[in-house]
């Protein structure tokens, strides 16, 4: 019978699936998908096809946790799916190696990174939490966190926190290589601490020069003194979605810089090194019954920048990844679709990747949401915080210390230590050169001879110096 029941269930989603994937959109004026421009509509379908995408399974083994015997996540998994999507994109950014792939012909680093998102068909969840996994964001995995963390059993659905939050535990918890060099933060109730980033973007809790302290508070005292976005926030709330005056970018770029500068005064350079990219999740409501317009239009400027990297939200009880817009349509990845869990790897690679594109207007959009940025260096940082603080009269989004924050304790000299092993690892898979020199998407040439005094066992100074070097040749 619940055989039956899930049967009827799948052919009820791919009619529905395959009954919107009818209605495309022509572009009028212009869209934004991953921070790329959008002027035809077959840049739509362009970005969208080299997009990841998870969707429902069915037929693989069944659960391992509380004696579960389903074996498909149809119906109640859409939001695992969605976390799986922000994750590979976010692996995509970081990695910088398919961006656009031959839908005939994959690359064998593609080829392992899916790997980590497919369903756990060997059993590995009777391993436990202590043993590494090949797969390590699978639903299986990202159940077993859930449960651990909420009680969460086989077959409920999830919350846009829940998932942040699982997603966040694993990459804590578990030695993931293609993860080395990539911190994750989550924020909640639209409120982002700039002391966060900086401890896990330098991986520093505290600075220790004698000379210079780390003053978040006395940095953001000194912003609020800017005269930061008047003219793009007036624009914004009166519904304009195109910021492109000359004298507005010159007047942008000028507060870019000053932010720089309050940066360099505040923050010790010699002890604040980056040295690797942050991933931000911010999540956030919109409105109370339906969105908020004004924040409907700051949610564009943000889906305009590069470091934008998707965002959790969908219909209510129908979760999606949304990737950007065209107009007034939000162009989404749908995972209400499903597909067999067994299949070839070949099968299964194309799988991942969809032959069209979603659209959702404004008003159907859920109020709960989460952005999802890639920080891949300070200047990706200080282009956020100008965001941010240009959107502030509408109350979008706030800086805040978030006394809860616990730094993750990862230590400089371990990291690249990991990262070493990772290209020793890649090795194995018969990696092209570029291909390791892309793996790692650190910025750091700028700090290099504060940091080079930083001498560790294995010799750190020469590492930073091979990362730097590498960069350039790209």
């Amino acid at each position: 019978m619940q055989s039956i029941g899930h049967q009827i269930l799948s052919t009820w989603y791919s009619t529905n699936y395959n009954y919107r994937a009818l209605f495309q959109y022509d572009v009028k004026e212009e869209g934004y998908i991953m921070g790329q421009l959008i002027v035809r509509n077959e840049d739509i379908l362009d970005v969208v096809v080299h997009t990841i995408r998870f969707t429902y399974r069915q037929g693989f083994q069944a659960y391992q946790c509380q004696d579960s015997s389903l074996t498909t996540d149809s119906g109640w998994g859409c939001v695992i799916r969605v976390g799986q999507m922000m994750m590979a994109e976010l692996l995509k950014r970081h990695l910088k190696c398919f961006y656009k792939v031959d839908l005939f012909s994959f690359p064998p680093l593609l080829q392992d990174v899916l790997q980590m998102f497919k369903d756990d068909d060997e059993m590995e969840s009777q391993k436990g939490f202590s043993k590494p996994s090949k797969y390590g964001f699978s639903i299986q995995k990202i159940m077993r966190v859930a449960y651990k963390e909420w009680g969460k059993k086989p077959g409920e659905w999830y919350s846009p926190n829940q998932i942040v939050q699982a997603i966040y535990k694993i990459l804590q918890e578990n030695n993931i290589p293609y993860c080395y060099g990539l911190g994750f933060v989550p924020f909640y109730e639209s409120q982002i601490d700039l002391r966060a980033i900086f401890q896990e973007m330098c991986m520093v809790e505290n600075c220790v020069c004698q000379k210079r302290v780390f003053s978040i508070e006395q940095f953001l005292r000194s912003l609020e003194k800017l005269e930061i976005g008047k003219e793009e926030v007036v624009q914004v709330m009166h519904g304009n979605d195109s910021i492109s005056d000359v004298c507005c970018e010159d007047q942008s770029e000028q507060n870019k810089k000053e932010i720089g500068n309050l940066l360099k005064k505040y923050i010790c350079e010699k002890c604040f090194v980056p040295v690797r990219a942050v991933a931000v999740c911010l999540l956030s409501r919109i409105g109370c019954d339906e969105p908020n317009p004004d924040y409907l239009q700051a949610i564009r400027q943000f889906m305009k920048k590069k470091y934008f990297a998707g965002m959790l939200g969908g219909r209510p009880k129908e979760a999606n990844f949304i990737v950007g817009f065209v107009d007034n349509k939000f162009v989404v990845l749908d995972p209400h679709i499903v597909q067999e869990a067994k299949m070839n790897p070949e099968e299964y690679i194309k799988s991942c990747f969809p032959g069209e594109a979603l659209f959702m207007s404004d008003k159907e959009i859920d109020c709960s949401l989460g952005l999802v940025f890639y920080l891949k260096n300070l200047d990706d940082l200080i282009e956020l915080i100008y965001d941010i603080l240009a959107h502030q009269q509408i109350n979008f989004f706030s800086f805040a210390h978030l006394p809860h924050w616990k730094y993750t304790e990862t230590k400089k000299e371990d990291q690249l230590k990991k990262i070493k092993e990772m290209h020793e690892f890649l090795n194995e898979f018969l990696v092209p050169q570029q291909q390791q020199q892309q793996i790692l998407n650190l910025e750091i040439s700028t700090y290099q001879e504060a940091h080079s005094n930083e001498i560790s066992s294995f010799d750190q100074q020469l590492m930073l110096k091979e990362i730097d070097s590498s960069y350039e040749e790209i």
